[in-house]
């Protein structure tokens, strides 16, 4: 039973690790779809202008 319970463990943590690879690749195509909503949104692009000129 408690090679059962080792594997089942051994087994979850692959899973997350699959996992965290996963959504670690996909940060970066998230990361610049963010920026481009803010570059063309008026709200940010306002800010970004706002501090330009200083």
């Amino acid at each position: 039973m408690m090679n059962a319970d080792i594997d089942d463990l051994s087994a979850r943590v692959d899973a997350v690790r699959e996992e965290n690879l996963k959504l670690k690749s996909e940060n970066p195509v998230l990361r610049q779809y963010i920026e481009n909503l803010m570059t063309d949104s008026s709200v940010f692009q306002t800010t970004e202008r706002k501090s330009k000129r200083k």
